[in-house]
């Protein structure tokens, strides 16, 4: 792919209801200067550079499309924003995503110094990672997503979101159009993806969250389940920055969910499960809502 220089209007753009999306400069799937706007304008990316790669022999016009449907999907992530004017167009780029998956060919995709600005809230994002390898003979796709340098102004609760995160998983190739279309699009329109997840990680001062499971993604929380283990080292940290933000009924849940956990050096492990939006640890309901 390297040298290849990519047309910028003939492939197919997302619906301007949808978002429009510019960048300085292309050198093959390398972007500078990469602009992702939401169609209402209520959501903006800024990414210093992104870069896409696709397997030799890919189409040119195909690679820019999807580039832009990850950017597209890098900002939906963080928002939590569907919008129904990209489900269609989402599917199609998942479509694309799944043919080269299913042919055992990988993709990989990154950003480097992007920044997320939804009215007076920004997250500001060092390096985002995601590599997708390709089918296995079970059908699934592993992938691999990193995220670093993350950094928040005027966001909910700041205190207690991640600075840095790191996650191993798996999808159903067959799912993957139906999880771009309920992230960035109509969340209640899209199929249930089955996802299993080998590692989760995710860091905040000196409080790490950690755990293994499976999960039911649907791109809207309430319809959301998960099940697996939990692991948290530092917890009287994290109550105390939950007390702090003042989210006293989340500092509640985790003072109860300290009584019924294991200790393991300086860490509480769990076995728990997420549904209907209910967090249930060694079988008892906690109050996070």
């Amino acid at each position: 792919m390297a040298g290849l220089a990519l047309p910028l209007t003939a492939h197919a753009a997302p619906p301007a209801a949808c978002a429009h999306i510019s960048h300085d400069s292309a050198q093959g799937a390398s972007y500078t200067g990469l602009v992702v706007r939401t169609g209402d304008g209520r959501s903006t990316l800024h990414a210093a550079h992104m870069q896409f790669a696709a397997p030799a022999g890919s189409s040119p016009d195909s690679v820019h499309a999807m580039a832009e449907a990850a950017s597209l999907l890098l900002l939906s992530s963080v928002t939590g924003q569907h919008n129904a004017a990209c489900s269609s167009w989402l599917s199609e780029q998942g479509t694309a995503a799944q043919a080269i998956l299913a042919s055992g060919k990988s993709l990989g995709m990154s950003w480097k110094s992007a920044s997320i600005v939804v009215g007076t809230a920004q997250v500001s994002v060092g390096t985002a990672q995601l590599q997708l390898q390709g089918r296995t003979g079970t059908g699934r796709s592993a992938a691999t997503l990193n995220l670093g340098g993350l950094h928040y102004h005027n966001v909910a609760n700041q205190g207690l979101l991640p600075t840095q995160a790191h996650a191993a998983f798996s999808i159903p190739v067959n799912e993957l159009p139906a999880l771009l279309a309920a992230i960035g699009g109509r969340s209640t329109a899209a199929p249930a993806v089955h996802v299993d997840i080998a590692e989760l990680r995710a860091a905040q001062k000196d409080s790490v969250l950690s755990g293994h499971g499976q999960a039911t993604l649907t791109g809207d929380v309430s319809a959301t389940s998960a099940s697996g283990h939990l692991e948290i080292s530092n917890l009287e940290g994290l109550i105390s920055t939950a007390r702090a933000e003042g989210q006293i009924k989340l500092a509640t849940a985790l003072v109860l969910a300290r009584l019924v956990s294991h200790r393991s050096g300086n860490a509480n492990t769990w076995d728990t499960s997420w549904s209907s939006g209910v967090l249930t640890v060694n079988g008892f309901p906690l109050p996070i809502q």
